[in-house]
């Protein structure tokens, strides 16, 4: 099918394009009160190679799309070299696909990326991601009623139909768990217990002195821990020094979790908290005063949910009696942070709907899932 002649689509040059930019989720979502507008200042440098280590080892376009001169729609395309060294498999990527209900701006949104990605030799599409499987992924496909966590996604009910509609198909989903941490499951409690009373099982903080050598750690295990997972390409070290400036200011040594095995590092979590409501009236910006509302909640700990942003286990402990008890421990230890800290919940996200053992676990420690993301792909033949 062919776009509508009044649907034109323009790269992001310059300041005026990089401002429609910014506005198209402004556009898509203004009638949406699940919706929380990221910080301008954010999205910017998401998309800077200045700022963005994904630039280091990738290359990406961003497309808007207009409706009689309006911008209505936007769209990645990027190529990922570490995924492609990883799986050989001359994928492509599509990523901050927000669109309005409307079939003809998303084909030629999706026609785009495609394109693009096609002219570099590429032989298929597979996104949203935003821009790697290590940041924000997915559209929304259920939970639509309750705001993302920190650093998650949000949609309308219409954008995964609309992908689906310009010829993509489901890839993977992923899933959300949110926890109250108030009555800990007794079967979580009591496997964590083994793991306490192991000889071999110690578990510690991360050292803030030392904060950047223990999110190395974290990230060699999560590497190790993830490596097998569909989609997975590992976190290189560009990329691990940037999260590590990104969490450092709302980062609190009790927030990191470090496992060791007869004393090597063998499990981790990282779990931030959840600031959305806290910036949800900021309406993306910070200035003139809305910084220091920021900062006052974090260094006050105002924030009454978080999000558990890393889990896992080295592989080689997987099958071990100790990996469910170790794993149990880490949720307990959540539970408990949540509890000292008032928490509402705690979210645990995202997982792969594959995962069977975090699945199991994540569903014994809070039921079913309360959203569910959508990963798509599609042919780039002819």
């Amino acid at each position: 099918m062919t776009p509508d002649t009044d649907v034109t689509i323009e790269n992001v040059t310059g300041t005026g394009r990089l401002n429609d930019w910014l506005t198209v989720p402004h556009t898509v979502f203004a009638n949406d009160p699940s919706w929380v507008a990221p910080l301008r200042l954010s999205e910017k440098e998401r998309i800077s190679p200045r700022h963005n280590p994904f630039f280091k080892f990738g290359e990406a376009t961003f497309f808007i799309a207009y409706r009689n001169g309006t911008p209505v729609g936007r769209i990645s395309a990027q190529v990922n070299r570490l995924h492609l060294e990883q799986h050989g498999d001359s994928t492509g990527h599509f990523g901050f696909f927000d669109c309005i209900d409307d079939p003809l701006v998303a084909e030629a949104l999706v026609a785009a990326a495609s394109n693009w990605l096609r002219a570099r030799g590429l032989k298929k599409i597979r996104g949203p991601m935003s821009l790697t499987i290590n940041q924000e992924i997915g559209v929304l496909v259920e939970g639509f009623d309750t705001s993302p966590a920190f650093m998650m996604p949000h949609a309308t009910s219409a954008m995964g139909k609309l992908l689906e509609t310009a010829g993509l198909n489901k890839a993977m989903d992923v899933l959300c768990y949110r926890m109250s941490p108030k009555d800990p499951p007794p079967i979580v409690e009591r496997l964590a217990n083994l793991a306490r009373a192991s000889e071999q099982v110690s578990t510690r903080h991360f050292n803030m002195r030392h904060f950047k050598d223990d999110v190395r750690v974290a990230l060699d295990i999560f590497n190790d821990a993830w490596s097998e997972n569909w989609g997975f390409v590992p976190f290189d070290a560009a990329e691990i020094e940037h999260l590590a400036k990104e969490m450092r200011p709302i980062m609190r040594g009790k927030f990191g979790r470090i496992v060791e095995i007869n004393g090597a590092p063998a499990a981790m979590m990282v779990v931030l908290p959840d600031l959305n409501k806290e910036i949800s009236t900021f309406n993306g910006r910070l200035l003139p005063m809305n910084w220091l509302k920021l900062a006052t909640a974090i260094y006050m700990d105002k924030w009454k949910t978080a999000r558990i942003l890393l889990l896992g286990i080295r592989k080689q402990y997987r099958r071990s009696h100790l990996a469910p008890a170790i794993l149990s421990m880490l949720a307990s230890d959540y539970m408990a942070l949540g509890r000292e800290y008032d928490l509402d919940w705690v979210e645990f996200s995202w997982i792969l709907e594959t995962n069977e053992p975090m699945v199991k676990l994540a569903e014994t420690a809070a039921g079913s899932a309360c959203k569910r993301y959508r990963i798509y792909e599609g042919d780039l033949a002819g």
